[in-house]
């Protein structure tokens, strides 16, 4: 990752939490934690590497010549980088209220034993609900982003010298679009799986 910043899984009560509930054999809620600090590790990776590819965008869209095509493009740039940063502010307060609350339970569980471990963790998850609203927006975005893809196969310059310098710029635009669109089709359902698991075991 580019950033400074701690991954999750190297936070010392990320790793203190994780070891407590190994010690308890609670196996189970230890792979809930794991699962849950992979997928926001993984997301915060991605959103940092789809942000890189919107500059390269930026970029591109900076040498179409059919400034109607290039005004669009700059456009839906801004949406997505809008739904990017949207998306690593979710992010980063999911992560903080983690490591928040792993430091608390970790703390607390020598005085309160195995059952409030168990409890505790089952309350770290990010509610169904909420991961629910992180998948749609996700599959939102990546449908427009798409959509954005799609639409500019069809929307040629008309000078044909204008065509053809362009069309090498709008292809790498239309493959950007669709790579970052799926990116967050697939985090989409990263989501949706964790709010079944969630929801599936409450019962």
């Amino acid at each position: 990752m580019a950033e400074s910043a701690l991954a999750l899984r190297e936070h010392p009560q990320i790793i203190e939490l994780l070891s407590v509930l190994e010690q308890n054999n609670l196996s189970q809620q230890k792979e809930e934690v794991q699962a849950l600090v992979g997928y926001i590790d993984g997301m915060e990776e991605k959103l940092s590497q789809m942000m890189d590819e919107m500059k390269a965008m930026r970029l591109e869209v900076e040498k179409l010549h059919d400034k109607g095509i290039g005004a669009r493009c700059a456009q839906l740039v801004e949406t997505a980088e809008g739904k990017i940063r949207q998306g690593k502010t979710m992010l980063s307060t999911a992560s903080t209220n983690l490591v928040s609350a792993a430091g608390r339970i970790a703390g607390t569980v020598k005085e309160k034993g195995r059952d409030a471990l168990r409890h505790a963790v089952q309350a770290l998850r990010i509610p169904a609900g909420k991961l629910d609203v992180i998948r749609d927006e996700l599959h939102q975005a990546g449908g427009h982003m798409k959509s954005a893809g799609r639409a500019l196969a069809g929307k040629e310059p008309l000078a044909a010298q204008e065509l053809e310098a362009d069309k090498g710029a709008l292809a790498r635009l239309r493959g950007l679009f669709a790579s970052c669109g799926k990116t967050f089709s697939q985090m989409g359902r990263g989501a949706g799986r964790l709010a079944e698991k969630a929801g599936g075991e409450k019962s």
